[in-house]
């Protein structure tokens, strides 16, 4: 009878510990939600931000491909994504020189050259420029 009681009690230690990770859980993802700084819903955000768009001259879309959609098209926290005007606005305030600059020295967690180490400085404007959409003035 000992090993029964037991058993019983470590499925009901278990089942404790599941309900209270599955609670826990509810409870971190609605304070996520209530951190939004947005008031509209996260789909109408999303929707706005087309991940999965590529440039449309072919060497340019194979660049990007290979270098920048590993960060900027996976929804990367604090990472401009690809067509997110909001996001690179106050990027795109600062120049293209400046842009350049970060790109080819890093900055934060983007590594020098952005991961295409044979990027020419025209390639990296030309991604800059595909990347940041509407965001950026001439």
């Amino acid at each position: 009878m000992g090993l029964i009681m037991k058993a019983i009690y470590l499925i009901i230690a278990a089942w404790r510990s599941r309900v209270l990770s599955l609670l826990l859980m509810v409870l971190m993802a609605g304070g996520l939600l209530a951190c939004s700084e947005s008031d509209q819903p996260a789909a109408e955000q999303k929707a706005k931000v087309n991940f999965r768009q590529l440039p449309e001259d072919p060497q340019l879309a194979a660049l990007y491909q290979r270098s920048c959609i590993a960060c900027h098209g996976t929804r990367a926290p604090a990472i401009p994504q690809t067509g997110d005007i909001a996001a690179w606005q106050p990027r795109a305030a600062k120049g293209m020189d400046a842009l350049l600059d970060n790109v080819i020295n890093g900055v934060g967690g983007m590594p020098p050259l952005g991961m295409c180490m044979d990027c020419e400085p025209e390639q990296f404007e030309a991604l800059i420029e595909f990347m940041a959409a509407g965001a950026l003035t001439k």
